[in-house]
């Protein structure tokens, strides 16, 4: 792939206009981006497009789309950087970085630190915008695009979707005293104090910033991740995708959908479907892509697993009935790794209207979530022989309270998830860092 090695100045002049009165520009820098169809990648567009209503001014840099698979997007040639012009009423400059295709240590911080630099630039480049929201890859991109905005006096909205380092540390990829990890800290916390309000997903997540990193509860916010909600499909098709990816109707399924991360643990769960307790009618289908995808393949194969079954990467519009395939949808976490993030596809999974079994430290905010909404069950991590239990028991269970439990996380997640509920708050906290009047 020809990378082009002299910046297109160009593209930054396009992005030079007047502003309305009371106009806000902002300035949002996203790690992720359509086509991409991770959750922060949707998050994002959904917020750029609800500002643009309100009649402010958008700028998006972000990345050349490349995840989950860690390839870039046919039809995208990456390049310093380069003005997207796909997106109606939104100007995004796309900024290269490297691509991450497995999930190591160094593989990650490279494309985090190269996104992170290059985006920096483009952040200097551009006008002068009113206020900065910054949904990047912790640690480098962030702390350097919030240096920026520093630097050029401009207010900070910072979007944390997961604590770092405490995230690595609990997948065993540091050790929590090392001088690596306390480095990482400091670079978090300085990130943090810069920026005028953290936006956390979580209650305990603010609650490690407010006692770690020293951040004051009048500069955190609590709002989770959210989806632009579509009413279910009228016409199902749930058992033709059960047909195509050669699972039975009568079979009991459970499913993963989405990136097939190390940080999942999803691979700890395909040796149960292996054991008696998951054998009699359970299957289990794990669709999407990611960097442990080819390590759960060997894992079953090893196994030789026929109640496990792959599908491959989906598009956005065809997750609703991916997830209305399963019985349960299958929700693990490694370690304690609950304890420091919120799985972004509860959202959808919620939505699907489907109950959820979940791995998950018991005092974790993913558990209480499912436990409030009544939506399904939530089994300790590092504890096989109970989850094999749970899932022989679920199998067991009338499909009418199974149904009844799908649609509590349904109507919960309407409540408390949905764009309409979530964005407003967002954008009283833009306006407000760049003391512009709201609009009526």
């Amino acid at each position: 792939m020809r990378i082009s090695l002299i910046p297109q100045w160009g593209v930054f002049r396009n992005l030079l206009g007047a502003r309305k009165p009371k106009q806000m520009r902002v300035l949002l820098v996203s790690s992720v981006f359509p086509p991409e169809s991770v959750t922060s990648a949707s998050t994002s567009y959904s917020l750029a497009k609800y500002l643009r209503g309100k009649g402010h001014d958008v700028t998006v840099l972000t990345s050349y789309p490349s995840r989950p698979g860690g390839r870039i997007f046919s039809g995208f040639r990456r390049r310093m950087f380069g003005l997207d012009r796909s997106f109606c009423d939104l100007k995004v400059v796309r900024c290269f970085s490297t691509n991450s295709r497995t999930s190591t240590l160094l593989s990650r911080f490279s494309e985090n630190l190269s996104f992170g630099l290059f985006a920096g630039l483009a952040a200097i480049c551009v006008p002068r915008p009113d206020v900065f929201y910054v949904n990047a890859w912790p640690i480098f991109a962030s702390s350097i695009i919030t240096l920026i905005a520093r630097l050029r006096s401009v207010p900070v909205i910072l979007s944390i979707k997961d604590v770092y380092p405490e995230s690595l540390v609990s997948l065993g990829r540091l050790p929590s005293r090392s001088r690596v990890s306390r480095i990482l800290r400091f670079i978090d916390t300085l990130a943090a104090r810069g920026a005028h309000t953290l936006i956390v997903v979580s209650q305990r997540m603010a609650s490690i910033y407010l006692t770690d990193r020293g951040i004051p509860e009048s500069r955190m916010r609590v709002i989770p991740d959210w989806n632009e909600v579509a009413a279910l499909p009228a016409i199902d098709l749930s058992e033709c995708y059960r047909a195509s990816a050669g699972i039975s109707q009568d079979a009991f399924l459970f499913l993963f959908a989405g990136n097939v991360a190390a940080a999942t643990g999803i691979e700890a769960v395909i040796p149960i479907f292996a054991s008696e307790a998951g054998r009699s009618r359970a299957r289990l289908l794990i669709v999407g892509s990611g960097g442990a995808l080819a390590a759960c393949q060997d894992r079953a194969r090893a196994l030789n697993v026929d109640a496990v079954a792959f599908g491959g990467e989906f598009a956005a519009a065809e997750t609703s009935t991916i997830l209305r395939a399963a019985n349960v949808l299958l929700l693990p976490t490694l370690g304690d790794q609950s304890l420091v993030s919120m799985p972004s596809k509860l959202v959808s999974y919620m939505l699907s209207a489907r109950p959820i079994l979940a791995v998950a430290r018991p005092n974790s905010d993913l558990a209480q979530v499912i436990q409030e909404a009544g939506c399904g069950w939530v089994v300790d991590t590092d504890a096989p022989e109970a989850l094999a239990r749970q899932i022989a028991a679920i199998v067991g269970m009338e499909r009418l309270l199974l149904m009844q439990m799908g649609a509590l996380g349904r109507e919960y997640a309407l409540r408390q998830f949905a764009s309409e509920v979530c964005l407003p708050k967002v954008v009283d906290l833009l306006e407000h860092a760049a003391n512009v009047t709201p609009r009526s």
